[in-house]
């Protein structure tokens, strides 16, 4: 009888150990012909920069059919073939989260929306967006023969950025310091037919001049890192594209977006504001790589 009960208490502890490995054990992905590092952090429900970091790996990495990739978090998530057409066809679902949680409503966002620009290529805006042109035809739903045009929406993979703690660029001190140099007025800005008159200083920005209260739009689609008053700017918007590019949005008399959202090409992000020294509408634009300022001018657009 006794050797009975200790039969039964091994066989439950040999049970326990066994569930706690299977609860604990690492997930490994074997990758398959034609496998995108795009469509394997999809699975799984992580992002791609997680997927990599979790194996060493960097962007320019080539991933190879029967290698093995460890996934963090080990835990696969229901395809989206598999979710319902209604969660997958819903308008909501390709413009930016209107949810007061902005981390959720990103996580339960299934794609963003991308409007095509002039020189744009199929492969191009695959490769920004980490998937084959294959991938981009499919989820868009277009032949091998489909030709791109100025204007067209794309549905593009779902952009998810970490926005609780962003690694901002700091902003100097008095940005109302113009030096002589005027912009090209004729390329896109956030404002229309504005005249541009770079900064000067520490930083590489310019200002533009506006109409009242007139609408100031995103020249570049990213995720909203920051909203509210910045010491010396007003108030500020931080956009960050999936390229790693920030800018800055300041000066504006009003905002219309939460950080969280993400905007794409010529979503309304506020409204111009009035320079309290001069009196005159107009907003500043600054633009970062790496948390170096760059020419506006010469910053990607779209």
């Amino acid at each position: 009888m006794k050797r009975s009960i200790f039969g039964l208490k091994k066989a439950v502890l040999l049970a326990l150990v066994a569930f706690s490995s299977a609860c604990f054990a690492q997930v490994v992905h074997t990758v398959d012909k034609g496998e995108t590092y795009y469509s394997i952090s999809r699975k799984y429900g992580i992002t791609v920069d997680q997927l990599q970091a979790a194996n060493g790996l960097t962007k320019d990495s080539v991933l190879k059919a029967g290698q093995k990739l460890t996934i963090p978090g080990g835990e696969t998530k229901e395809s989206p073939a598999a979710q319902s057409p209604a969660a997958t066809s819903s308008p909501a679902a390709a413009t930016a989260p209107s949810s007061a949680d902005a981390s959720q409503s990103n996580a339960n966002r299934k794609f963003d929306t991308y409007t095509v620009q002039k020189g744009d290529t199929f492969y191009h805006i695959a490769k920004v967006n980490e998937i084959t042109v294959d991938e981009l035809k499919s989820l868009n739903n277009l032949d091998s023969d489909a030709v791109l045009k100025i204007g067209m929406k794309l549905k593009i993979p779902v952009t998810i950025v970490d926005t609780a703690n962003p690694s901002l660029p700091s902003l100097p001190d008095d940005p109302r310091k113009y030096s002589a140099k005027k912009g090209d007025s004729s390329l896109t800005w956030p404002v229309k037919n504005p005249s541009v008159t770079y900064m000067t200083g520490k930083i590489n920005g310019v200002q533009l001049s506006a109409q009242k209260n007139e609408s100031v739009t995103a020249i570049r689609a990213g995720t909203i890192m920051y909203v509210g008053n910045y010491r010396g700017y007003g108030q500020v918007v931080f956009v960050q594209s999936k390229t790693g590019h920030i800018y800055v949005y300041s000066g504006l008399g009003s905002i219309k977006v939460k950080k969280g959202d993400y905007v794409v090409f010529g979503d309304a992000i506020g409204t111009a504001g009035v320079d309290s020294i001069k009196g005159t509408n107009q907003i500043s634009l600054m633009v970062f790589q790496k948390s170096a300022p760059i020419d506006p001018a010469k910053a990607p657009r779209g």
